[in-house]
């Protein structure tokens, strides 16, 4: 049995399985009246980002939630996507399913030479981060897990198609604009805002996020489907310690039916 181990637990997130069971349930917002397909969820340190991913990551639940879990890659410059080889993600709370049927169908379709491979995911924060929310809100999750490398965003789109074939949700991993005074990185995410949202292709070319491939893979999605993106949280590292003169700003957003 091979299982990704946690590589962010007692950085981003508490180690202790007890102390972050509780701040995940503090954060956490469940609210599943309307539930949607997928969101696009931040992945900082619970300090920085917590509170917009308890917001959003709280529309979903339910006993048996499968999810396509899509972060970019911060650490391995590689071509395509990985899904790694592990059959288990690992965080304090417990292992995690990984769904291999569904993996092994798709690589009999698509061949990609590192779709196997273990080291995009190794020190890969994106995904992790997004487990422990995931874990308190299903006790039997399932995920797909990909980390994507270059790609453009209509080839990732048609990937994440494959796997929401089914009642199968995507949560796409990505913070917004980095490092900016406080005022100027509202200034820019209020272009993601407007891009994700109101589908504004001239404001998208002004959002920055580090997973906007995702983001603009999941927009395609949408424009597919009919489904309709909402804003559901926003707030910068600002609000964690006060420093607004180099600041990363995090939303979290939803699609509906």
């Amino acid at each position: 049995m091979k299982v990704r181990k946690p590589a962010v637990a007692g950085s981003f997130y508490p180690k202790d399985p007890e102390t972050l069971k509780s701040l995940v349930d503090k954060l956490l917002e469940k609210n599943t009246k309307e539930e949607p397909v997928g969101v696009i969820s931040p992945h900082a340190g619970y300090v920085y980002s917590g509170k917009v991913a308890g917001k959003v990551l709280g529309l979903l639940g339910g006993k048996e939630l499968k999810v396509l879990l899509i972060g970019p890659s911060h650490f391995v410059d590689f071509e395509g996507i990985s899904f790694g080889d592990y059959q288990f993600f690992e965080t304090p709370l417990g292992k995690v399913k990984v769904d291999w049927e569904r993996i092994e169908e798709f690589l009999r379709l698509y061949r990609l030479p590192h779709a196997l491979d273990n080291r995009p995911h190794m020190w890969e924060h994106s995904l992790e981060v997004q487990l422990p929310f995931l874990q308190r809100l299903s006790p039997n999750l399932t995920i797909v897990p990909i980390v994507y490398g270059r790609i453009d965003p209509e080839t990732l789109a048609e990937f994440m198609e494959f796997f929401l074939e089914d009642d199968t949700h995507f949560v796409v991993s990505s913070d917004l604009s980095h490092y900016y005074p406080e005022e100027i990185a509202r200034w820019i995410d209020e272009h993601c805002h407007r891009g994700i949202v109101e589908g504004d292709r001239k404001s998208l070319k002004t959002c920055e996020a580090c997973g906007k491939v995702g983001i603009l893979a999941s927009l395609i999605i949408a424009q597919r489907r009919r489904l309709k993106p909402k804003l559901i949280a926003y707030d910068t590292s600002a609000s964690a310690f006060g420093d607004k003169k180099a600041v990363v700003g995090y939303g979290g957003y939803a699609f509906f039916q």
